[in-house]
């Protein structure tokens, strides 16, 4: 049996109002290779996320310093992975 494919999620993260603090968090978002991240608007960063773990990446995104909050916007899976 294959292993399924990873599913892809929308997210918004919402970064502080701090500014060095928020650096901190878009340099330590930049470097995962599971995330792709849009332009910033103000504090919020829109970004799309695909693993088979979304619940571990979710937590790992939610504790890096000068991450305030991470919404799920979307959630696809692929078809294989819907019927595993």
């Amino acid at each position: 049996m294959e292993a399924p494919e990873p599913g892809l999620s929308s997210l918004i993260i919402t970064l502080t109002a701090l500014p060095e603090l928020r650096s901190q968090a878009l340099a330590a978002l930049a470097v995962r290779s599971d995330l792709e991240l849009g332009e910033p608007g103000g504090r919020w960063l829109p970004a799309a996320l695909t693993t088979h773990a979304p619940y571990e990446a979710f937590r790992e995104l939610e504790a890096i310093p000068g991450v305030e909050l991470v919404e799920v916007v979307f959630v696809e899976l692929s078809e294989s992975a819907a019927t595993a």
